[in-house]
């Protein structure tokens, strides 16, 4: 294996490991899809001014979004990555927008910090090539099974994602197409995680845990453990003449079970 990467809140063997994988230097880039900490606790709305929304201190957030303005650089964020009761506003109100307002990057409000490792299962950051109908997708979402069914955007399935404020949600149904994620049916906050770079694995420890998920206890805290297989799978949408579009998932393991994350759809 070429490296293995810990973080944690935890101390052993006489290291205190880094939640968020350590931070980089102050004049770093903060670019789209970089993540970042807050430094105090930020209160904003979403972008259409209709819901508030608290992001409390020491908070991991990936910059949605962009820009420039006066000299000063701003980003938003989609409130949907974060957990759910971060993103529980959004629920309670008829919001037509996951994303925040503008928000100034500076040191008063933000620390640029490198991709937790808990994120490590998947891809958060894909620069999309010049191929027109073609879109990758960086959502966390690992779907139960083996492949998108057909008619996915009717239908339910199981899924789980780890938000990147660090929260393994499980929901026991939910839609292949949603806005805002409900609440999970159920939930255990990350307190360490280790990535195996020559396995292509993501090993998460709780606290705590939960029947759904297979969770492997370890003394007083459980491990569970996503292994990327190197698989592919393809789901094809047809429309009534021919080939309307084509996705392409990744298959995972969750332990011993199967699961997909959507990597690729390409339109005709």
């Amino acid at each position: 294996m070429k490296s293995t990467h810990i973080i944690g809140l935890t101390a052993a063997a006489g290291f205190a490991f880094l939640l968020g994988g350590g931070t980089v230097q102050a004049h770093a880039k903060v670019v789209k899809n970089s993540f970042l900490k807050t430094t105090r606790t930020i209160r904003t709305t979403d972008s259409k001014k209709q819901v508030k929304l608290t992001i409390p201190k020491n908070t991991v957030v990936q910059a949605a979004g962009i820009k420039r303005s006066s000299y000063h650089k701003y980003i938003y964020i989609n409130a949907d990555q974060l957990s759910y009761h971060l993103r529980k506003p959004l629920l309670n109100t008829k919001s037509t927008s996951n994303f925040s307002r503008w928000l100034r990057v500076s040191r008063k409000n933000f620390q640029q910090i490198k991709k937790p490792v808990y994120l490590s299962y998947y891809n958060t950051n894909v620069h999309n090539p010049l191929t027109k109908g073609t879109t990758y997708h960086t959502k966390a979402d690992l779907w139960k099974g083996h492949a998108l069914p057909v008619d996915y955007q009717s239908q339910s399935g199981i899924r789980l994602r780890v938000t990147t404020d660090g929260y393994l949600e499980y929901f026991a149904s939910s839609p292949y197409v949603y806005k805002t994620s409900a609440k999970p049916s159920d939930t255990a906050k990350v307190i360490g995680a280790t990535y195996l770079d020559g396995l292509n694995q993501d090993i998460m420890t709780f606290n705590s845990s939960f029947s759904a998920l297979p969770f492997k206890k370890s003394g007083n805290q459980y491990t569970l453990t996503i292994s990327e297989q190197g698989q592919w799978s393809t789901t094809a949408t047809p429309n009534e003449d021919n080939l309307k579009s084509l996705n392409l998932q990744k298959i995972s393991k969750v332990e011993d079970q199967e699961w997909y994350w959507r990597y690729q759809t390409i339109n005709y």
